[in-house]
């Protein structure tokens, strides 16, 4: 069965964290510096395994701690 998750891409020399929902890549930002992140999409048929990847948006980061998700695929 193929899983579908959301890779936030650290910033520059940060790590990438895994999510499986927007709520949960919001949650892994709460405590993360003021700024802007990649999110890439991953479609994979098993935990831990290969898949295939695409740019899913970005998160943003503000000031006053809230966490604004901008995706780019069609129609979301």
């Amino acid at each position: 069965m193929a899983m579908t998750y959301f890779r936030v891409n650290g910033g520059p020399g940060g790590p990438a964290s895994e999510a499986g929902t927007t709520k949960e890549v919001q949650s892994l930002l709460r405590d993360a510096p003021v700024g802007e992140y990649t999110i890439d999409l991953i479609t994979a048929d098993r935990a831990g395994g290969e898949g295939s990847s695409q740019h899913w948006g970005r998160a943003i980061k503000h000031q006053d701690g809230a966490v604004h998700l901008e995706s780019d695929m069609p129609g979301e």
